[in-house]
């Protein structure tokens, strides 16, 4: 503790961060947040087939761009919603899970809070419902904004390693992670960076503990849907004595393939929702109101259509899936299994390089960009990353951009 508390302030006084608070100079260093500019500019780089950044690279769901014009021209819309949301889009966002999943319906106004994005879920939850020094149970690969959202809330991490090339929970790990002193576990399922879609046997597993140590579960599902043919998205809301103790963070970002609208919500007990809903009041208020209307419409929509598929883009991702993995194995990599979500992780060893080395090798000699696993894990003891040999490849892409990628991979 001592060794990490000097290197802290070393890095605080060299950074030039003197004034930030010790919550966020914590969270601003590192070799991680030096490596993302880097990757990110090798995948953006003339010539290179961008597989690094996660995001669509097509026009997204026409009905709600549609939407979206209709209700710019509305000036009503255009002024700020209530803190929880318009009011229209609560109702859509309890009807679209009735529809889906059945079950008990969500009361729209107690039980359903519109966020700025479910990254935004993600920090009210932790900030909302956490105390310092309680501890929080987290599944390492990692969306990386998961331990500063714990740790900025006073936190304290408690990690469990999901192995390749599964990625499955184990017993054996949840059973060294929870305790009494346990306030929190965050799920993500389909899991991001590595597609695993928990099976209900794995969310058995964690509820089981939940129960047994009175745990809430913050349960990110940001990919539901994108679950590839043969696999199924389980909630463990869902699950025996799961709803009262659950919250579910999800968005159309990526349901609509418009992750620049930032546009999600998070569900669950009156109770905790309204914990959640005050923090959310403390920093943007409400979510930018007309792209909340045309989400609204759009959720009504596929309700009335009775399609929940969002232009098939989970059967895109599947194919691109597929097509890439065919090129990365004739490559030499060992491809993960994947059941859904917007990538593909493949193992690298064959090649003698760690993760990082391998990305710019490929970037370089390959003109296809990606992103080290290593800055989805916890760092090491004095902040460093520990070089892996698993990659990142995002998948969420038209058709012609992964089988360009294929060509560059399968060139001499």
């Amino acid at each position: 503790k001592a060794t990490v508390s000097v290197l802290y302030w070393t890095r605080r006084k060299m950074s030039g961060v003197k004034r930030w608070s010790a919550r966020a100079a914590k969270e601003s260093g590192g070799v991680g947040a030096k490596l993302w500019p880097e990757m990110l500019a090798l995948s953006s780089a003339e010539g290179v087939a961008n597989l690094g950044q996660g995001y669509p690279d097509y026009a997204g769901n026409e009905f709600a761009l549609q939407a979206a014009h209709r209700a710019l021209d509305s000036p009503v819309v255009n002024q700020y919603s209530g803190i929880g949301g318009l009011p229209v889009l609560n109702k859509a966002v309890s009807d679209y899970y009735q529809a889906v999943y059945g079950g008990e319906k969500l009361d729209p106004a107690k039980e359903v809070c519109v966020l700025t994005s479910a990254t935004e879920g993600l920090i009210s939850s932790t900030l909302g419902l956490i105390d310092e020094g309680d501890e929080v149970v987290i599944f390492e690969p990692f969306f990386p904004w998961y331990l500063p959202s714990v740790r900025m809330a006073g936190g304290v991490p408690k990690v469990v390693e999901l192995k390749a090339p599964g990625f499955e929970v184990l017993e054996e790990d949840l059973a060294k992670v929870f305790s009494e002193k346990t306030k929190m576990v965050l799920l993500n399922t389909p899991h991001n960076p590595t597609g695993h879609v928990l099976k209900r046997a794995e969310l058995e597993l964690v509820a089981a503990y939940c129960k047994k140590y009175d745990v809430i579960c913050v349960s990110d599902e940001v990919y539901e849907a994108q679950v590839f043919t043969g696999a199924e998205h389980v909630r463990i809301t869902d699950l025996e004595g799961m709803r009262e103790r659950t919250v579910t963070v999800s968005g159309s970002s990526k349901m609509l393939s418009l992750t620049g609208w930032r546009i999600g919500w998070a569900y669950g007990p009156e109770d905790l929702v309204a914990a959640i809903r005050t923090v959310h009041s403390f920093t943007t208020y409400c979510a930018p109101a007309p792209l909340q209307l045309a989400v609204a419409e759009t959720l009504q929509h596929c309700i009335e259509t009775n399609d929940f598929k969002f232009d098939g883009v989970a059967e895109l991702y599947r194919g691109n899936w597929e097509l890439l993995a065919d090129a990365l194995t004739k490559l030499g990599a060992t491809v993960c299994p994947a059941q859904g979500g917007y990538f593909l992780v493949a193992d690298i060893a064959y090649s003698g390089m760690s993760d990082i080395e391998f990305v710019r090798w490929l970037a370089k000699e390959k003109k296809v960009g990606a992103v080290p696993l290593a800055m989805f894990f916890s760092p090491g003891p004095e902040g460093e990353l520990t070089h892996r040999t698993l990659v990142r490849f995002a998948i969420c892409k038209e058709r012609a951009s992964i089988e360009r990628a294929c060509r560059h991979i399968l060139q001499a």
